[in-house]
């Protein structure tokens, strides 16, 4: 699966797109686990001291962010989704 990173997330990971390799069934959850175990450096920005998605990052999922998906974090992925990780933005 095909995952977008923006802002300062993509210069961590160093690129803007990266293929994530997942089990059929996985959910956005265990999509964050494992881009958290392939690039670490991104766990304080995107994982909370409880081990949960931060509240001020956005997954969005074919164009909807996670937070209006009716299962939210535990929404099951397809293969040919297209994701999208946001930082916070900030601009007057």
């Amino acid at each position: 699966m095909k995952v977008n990173f923006y802002a300062t997330l993509r210069a961590v990971v160093g690129t803007k797109t990266v293929e994530i390799h997942l089990n059929h069934g996985a959910t956005i959850e265990d999509l964050i686990r494992e881009i958290v175990r392939q690039y670490p450096a991104l766990r304080e920005q995107l994982i909370d001291e409880q081990g949960n998605l931060q509240g001020h990052i956005h997954v969005f999922v074919n164009g909807r962010d996670v937070y209006y998906l009716e299962n939210e974090h535990k929404t099951q992925l397809k293969p040919e989704d297209k994701i999208d990780i946001f930082p916070p933005v900030g601009g007057g």
